[in-house]
């Protein structure tokens, strides 16, 4: 009797031991299933922050960069006034570039005028050292004795636009002396430019008595583009 209870007691004990065993092993598993589900959970949250991060990353560099390229290589400027026309006119946006500038005639460009304190948009007509003569009669303009490459602005009868046969279209003709020298022809001091607005009789420029000669130091930049309005979008010559 003894040895058959003693029986019963170990089958129980087993039982209770591979029921424990079992236990035991479903326990683990769903402890590493629950583990394995954390860690993806992890992974995906860690996976979307650093993809966020490269993209903030990457839009702060690229606003670093176009402030750069504005601050140091372009620039840009509005047109005001009529002094340019028919090149440029009021509100014009256009691009500047003033990394590295050295003037050469027929070069558009921004002054940052300490005479008249304000930027202005002038049409470079002789570097230092050249002659400049202009005819107030017939309004010719001349440099080292020879007379600028312009033709006048017209516009035909039915609205049609000439077609440019000279370096740059000039709105007028030069036949206003604005009192900045007593006699022509002038020398440009060394350092220095003559501009002209290609508007010429309504331009404050190098022949106006408040401005004459520009020095190179106040040359902001060349007129390289013009962005807006998008009708006339493109270079400036």
């Amino acid at each position: 009797m003894k040895d058959e209870n003693t029986a019963k007691t170990e089958d129980i004990t087993e039982k209770t031991a591979a029921k424990t065993e079992n236990i035991s092993e479903e326990t683990a598993e769903n402890t590493e299933n629950i583990n394995e589900e954390g860690t993806a959970e992890k992974k995906g949250g860690s996976s979307f922050l650093n993809d966020a991060a490269e993209i903030v990353e990457s839009i702060l560099l690229s606003v670093f960069i176009v402030l750069l390229v504005f601050t140091y290589l372009f620039r840009l400027s509005d047109v005001s006034g009529p002094s340019m026309e028919p090149t440029l006119t009021e509100k014009d946006r256009v691009v500047i570039s003033p990394l590295f500038y050295t003037p050469e005639q027929n070069d558009i460009i921004i002054v940052n005028s300490s005479k008249l304190d304000k930027l202005i948009v002038k049409r470079v007509v002789a570097l230092e050292g050249q002659s400049v003569d202009i005819d107030f009669e017939k309004g010719i303009v001349s440099v080292d004795g020879e007379p600028l490459d312009e033709q006048l602005y017209i516009v035909g009868e039915n609205g049609e636009k000439p077609e440019l046969k000279a370096d740059h279209f000039v709105n007028t003709l030069t036949t206003y002396d604005m009192g900045a020298f007593e006699s022509y022809p002038v020398t440009v001091p060394q350092g220095c430019v003559f501009v002209l607005g290609d508007n010429r009789n309504r331009s404050k420029d190098s022949k106006h008595i408040e401005l004459g000669f520009v020095p190179e130091e106040e040359i902001v930049g060349k007129v390289i583009f013009r962005i807006s309005p998008l009708s006339k979008f493109g270079t400036v010559d």
